[in-house]
């Protein structure tokens, strides 16, 4: 066996050690969790009849609501209050003592929480629990509203949700400053204590990849999309995500294009906990889909930690947060401060997004229209790359008249693949021709495209925005169905225009057929897999297209052709190399010295 093959047989038996070492962890993970829910479930039988009976009264599962020694929750008639600011309704609700629903019109036509368990901010004693507190509508204005309940354990807990002012507040923004009071004669310590962020869901089945939940631990924001609950090649799938974190500032779940981010607006930061689950919803979100058993949409849950508790009897704590449930546009998540902006998970290219956002609105502020500021922002983007892409014509072309000198040296060393490498570098010497200039374009053009397809992928500012034929630019820009095959007229001009481009760009010297072939090919590829793309993103890459064309045609007609020309090389000094500075000559300095008659040496 060659040593290939030893590597392949080491790397499957260390797979295999490492699979049989994650089966063993998962299954000791899987004992203890049922362990523990056998704990809980024997804890709840010991419960009193009562406080079953009120669990089941107020709707909650026993084992959320009730408690050793509890005192049987009453049930209260729900109560339901709304309050609207700008184009955002927030429906608050008794039941759960928070925000039942966020509606959001205008060009968004948006419920938020539409799949939620509860309310968005009710209180639960478990992060996968239920508020089982029956709250009482106190007060309410059309600037706010303040619910009051008492837990089991006899802690009056007050919600007070109040519409944000000042420069950082935002229509979709509400405060809220929950209260918890120990009514009881004895000390209440707990670090279970957690808000409910509410339930993301996609809008359509095909945004389902974009679904996640995210956390922001002292400025270090993360997160994990849908395919963190997926199962991994040597894992089975997770069921819910838990952490601690020393400084958690805020957390919630996100969309696409619409997101929950529950803030804590303490001086301090303060540690917490953070839970997040994926469930599937009881019906699909397109109706095409129904009857489907294939076809699975999910929501995703997060509930986030309150700092520790710890009350004596009659003393209270106040913590304050801010609940944002509106569209994660980059602009307004800055404006409303407290980092909430790094909720825009842009991947490695962030920057570059963060600018080309900045651009295409400031672009949008002036022409009105968000389909010419995609154009604009093109154009300017390609004036940026201008003289790097001039420069790089220009070396393919040059390289293009080495084209037969290349040919002759292949012929020559055909049976010395070494000896022909280094007559054609001898030859690029001897020329004054970088063979990388030509590509230099095309890796600069890598981050920029890769920047701005996430700021067109996840731009909230785009959907439901029109341009010309295209009536949501988030979505691509079916006209018409033919024969059950969707009709996207800007991605068909993409397809053509690159075809257009690559008939008028030169060619290195060094392309054979085969390469010929692939490149010609790749129109048809790239037409494959933007096809069904969001239809901002198929403008921009026909309006660079169509640019790359007309800048081709202009240096065409005004940049002079290039000259196959030697370049002076530099000669060679003659006599010895010159000295290093550093250079030790470790004695040998005195060689050449004349040897003369020594001194006499005086002693005995």
């Amino acid at each position: 066996m060659d040593r290939k093959g030893w590597i392949v047989v080491s790397l499957c038996a260390i797979l295999m050690v490492l699979n049989w070492h994650y089966m063993q962890e998962n299954q000791k993970a899987a004992q203890a969790e049922a362990a523990r829910k056998q704990a809980e479930k024997a804890k709840t039988e010991a419960v009193a009849p009562a406080g079953e009976a009120a669990a089941v009264t107020s709707g909650v599962p026993a084992a959320a609501a009730a408690a050793p020694a509890a005192p049987a929750v009453v049930s209260l008639p729900e109560e339901k209050h709304s309050i609207t600011t700008g184009s955002v309704t927030f429906e608050l609700t008794s039941k759960g003592g928070g925000i039942a629903r966020a509606v959001l019109a205008g060009t968004d036509q948006v419920t938020l929480n539409s799949n939620g368990l509860e309310a968005v901010g009710a209180l639960r004693r478990e992060p996968a629990g239920l508020d089982g507190i029956a709250y009482k509508l106190t007060e309410k204005s059309e600037r706010g509203v303040t619910f009051e309940g008492t837990t089991p354990e006899g802690i009056v807990v007050t919600k007070a949700y109040t519409l944000t002012e000042g420069e950082e507040s935002d229509e979709h923004l509400i405060k809220l400053a929950i209260t918890l009071k120990n009514a009881g004669a004895t000390p209440h310590r707990s670090e279970e204590y957690y808000l409910y962020t509410g339930a993301s869901s996609a809008l359509k089945h095909d945004d389902a990849r974009y679904e996640g939940f995210f956390w922001n631990d002292a400025g270090d924001a993360d997160y994990h999309m849908a395919d963190y609950f997926g199962k991994g090649w040597f894992s089975e799938a997770k069921t819910e995500f838990r952490q601690s974190y020393p400084s958690l500032r805020f957390a919630g779940v996100m969309g696409r294009f619409y997101t929950h981010i529950v803030t804590r607006t303490g001086e301090k930061d303060a540690a917490g906990k953070f839970w997040a689950s994926r469930r599937q919803l009881a019906k699909p979100i397109d109706a095409q889909h129904q009857g489907q058993a294939d076809i699975e949409d999910h929501a995703f849950d997060a509930s986030m930690g309150l700092p520790p508790v710890d009350l004596a009897p009659g003393a209270s704590v106040t913590e304050t947060y801010e609940i944002y449930l509106g569209p994660k546009e980059h602009d307004r998540l800055s404006k409303i401060g407290r980092q909430r902006s790094f909720a825009m998970f842009y991947g490695w290219f962030k920057p570059i997004s963060i600018f080309l956002s900045w651009v295409m609105r400031w672009m949008h502020d002036f022409t009105g229209n968000w389909g010419v500021s995609v154009i604009l922002l093109t154009i300017f983007v390609r004036l940026c790359i201008w003289p790097i892409h001039a420069k790089s014509t220009f070396t393919m072309k040059r390289m293009g008249l080495l084209g037969p000198m290349m040919k002759e040296l292949q012929e020559k060393y055909k049976d010395d693949p070494q000896k022909q490498q280094m007559e054609v570098m001898k030859l690029y010497r001897e020329y004054g021709v970088n063979p990388l200039g030509g590509c230099l374009p095309m890796f600069l053009q890598i981050p920029i495209f890769f920047g701005l397809y996430r700021v067109l992928e996840y731009a909230a500012e785009l959907r439901g925005q029109s341009f010309l034929w295209v009536n949501d630019l988030s979505a691509a820009d079916t006209v018409t169905n033919w024969g059950g095959f969707d009709i996207n007229p800007l991605p068909i001009i993409m397809g053509l225009t690159m075809v257009a481009q690559m008939k008028l760009t030169p060619q290195p010297a060094t392309v054979d057929k085969m390469q010929q072939r692939i490149f010609m090919f790749m129109p048809v590829f790239f037409l494959f897999i933007c096809y069904n793309f969001a239809a901002a993103l198929a403008l921009y890459w026909s309006t660079q297209n169509v640019f790359s064309i007309a800048q081709t045609w202009i240096m065409k007609l005004y940049m002079p052709e290039p000259k196959l020309e030697k370049v002076a090389q530099k000669a060679v000094p003659k006599g010895p190399p010159p000295q290093n500075p550093f250079f030790n000559p470790m004695g040998h300095k005195d060689k050449d010295k004349k040897k003369g008659p020594k001194p006499p040496r005086l002693g005995g």
